[in-house]
């Protein structure tokens, strides 16, 4: 049996990441990742709210997860890395590697705007795929469904999350990324207000 999906919206990413007060912050529908790129591409404007608001609470923290992940792979240049749910752009700021940036808008050129659930990105075409705080969404299983398609043999998926989010279901979390291809390897890291999980793609 599939496990549940626990859904994310901006709004509570917010709240998960103790950042802007969720007032500040529009609430659209939690949809469903076609949906709501649908909509941001008739109307953009959301999408660049949440970013500035996102900017806003990115200053308030103890720890910003792109930095760790930054870090991380700052020690492999060779690696061509996905950043899912890329937004602007800082993990690409930050890296020497080749970074592949996907989001619902681009933010820079280059910058894949699509659904994250069904992208262009070829078959093995990545050494490592990201998903910093952008596992949003009722159908968030499915990006992690479309991430072992796009990497390498071994390739690695590394994603930082809310630790309010997973608090008391970390098991959903890794079940859903088991289920999706992948194998969880070491622990389960929590740092701050975030929790980190490295993966590899399972020899299939």
């Amino acid at each position: 049996m599939r496990p549940a999906a626990r859904s994310l919206s901006y709004t509570r990413l917010m709240s998960a990441c103790s950042g802007v007060q969720p007032a500040r912050v529009p609430e659209p529908a939690v949809s469903s990742s076609q949906t709501t790129h649908q909509r941001l591409q008739l109307d953009p404007s959301e999408w660049y709210l949440y970013h500035t608001l996102y900017r806003e609470a990115r200053a308030t923290w103890a720890e910003r997860p792109v930095d760790r992940i930054a870090d991380r792979i700052r020690v492999r240049p060779d690696w061509v890395v996905g950043d899912f749910g890329c937004g602007e752009c800082l993990l690409q700021d930050k890296l020497p590697n080749k970074v592949i940036g996907i989001d619902h808008v681009a933010a820079k050129e280059g910058v894949i705007a699509c659904d994250m659930a069904a992208t262009s990105l070829g078959d093995e075409s990545l050494d490592v795929s990201v998903f910093s705080l952008s596992l949003m969404g009722t159908n968030w299983p499915d990006y992690l469904k479309e991430a072992p398609r796009t990497l390498k043999p071994y390739g690695y998926l590394v994603i930082a999350e809310p630790v309010g989010r997973w608090r008391d279901d970390l098991t959903t979390l890794r079940t859903v990324i088991e289920s999706a291809g992948f194998r969880v390897i070491g622990d389960v890291e929590q740092r701050y207000d975030f929790v980190y999980l490295t993966a590899l793609k399972a020899d299939t």
